[in-house]
C-alpha cells in the first residue's frame, strides 16, 4: 500500500496539484518549495533584500548573519567538521562542474574516474570533459539486472588508479537506491 510521506503537507504547491489531480514528477529539474522555505523568502524581500558580505547598511548585516547561520545549520546537520566545508552553489549541476575544475590540476595523465552507468548528465558531463581534457581513463560502472550498480563488478574496476568515484545515491531514471557502502569502503 502506498504511503505518502509526512513531509508533503509542507509543499503548498504538491497540495496544489493534487487538488487538480495532478502529481508532480520533475523534481530533478525544479524542487517545489516548503511552505517554511516561502516564508523566509517573503520575509527576506518584504523587510530589505541585500547582497551577504557586500553592504555595510543593516539589511546586508542582516542577510549576511542569515546566510552564515544557515551554512553553520547545514554544517552540523551534515555533520562536516567546519561550516567553512560548506559551499552553496545554484545546484548539482552548478556544484558538479565546480568540483570537476577544481580538482583538474590534481590529475595526471592514465588516472580514473569511475561514474555509474545510470548517471544523470550533471554527473556524468564534468567528469567525461575532464578526462577527455586531462588524458584521463573515464570508468563505468555497470547495473546488475536489479537497475543497482553491480557490486562485485564495481569492486574489480575501482583500482589504485581512481582518483574519484562520482556516483549517486538514487538514481533519477529508475528510482532505484544504490549500494554506496561497499564502493565507499573500497575506494
Amino acid at each position: 500500500m502506498f504511503q505518502p510521506s509526512s513531509w508533503r503537507a509542507d509543499f503548498p504547491a504538491i497540495a496544489a496539484l493534487h487538488r487538480q489531480h495532478q502529481t508532480y514528477l520533475d523534481s530533478a529539474a525544479t524542487t517545489q518549495k516548503p511552505q517554511a522555505l516561502l516564508d523566509a523568502l517573503n520575509h527576506y524581500y518584504v523587510h530589505g533584500a541585500a547582497n551577504v558580505h557586500r553592504a555595510q547598511h543593516l539589511p546586508g548585516a542582516l542577510a549576511t548573519q542569515a546566510f552564515e547561520a544557515s551554512r553553520d545549520k547545514a554544517a552540523a546537520w551534515l555533520n562536516a567538521g567546519a561550516s567553512g566545508q560548506i559551499v552553496f552553489t545554484h545546484g548539482a549541476t552548478s556544484a558538479l562542474n565546480l568540483l570537476a575544475y577544481g580538482l583538474e590540476h590534481r590529475f595526471e595523465a592514465g588516472e580514473e574516474i569511475a561514474v555509474s552507468a545510470l548517471e544523470h548528465h550533471a554527473n556524468l558531463l564534468p567528469w567525461q570533459q575532464l578526462a577527455k581534457r586531462r588524458g584521463l581513463k573515464l570508468v563505468i560502472l555497470p547495473l546488475a539486472d536489479s537497475g543497482q550498480i553491480d557490486v562485485e563488478a564495481a569492486l574489480q574496476l575501482i583500482g589504485p588508479r581512481t582518483r574519484v568515484l562520482a556516483v549517486s545515491q538514487l538514481s533519477n531514471v529508475l528510482g532505484t537506491w544504490q549500494p554506496l557502502q561497499p564502493l565507499l569502503n573500497h575506494a
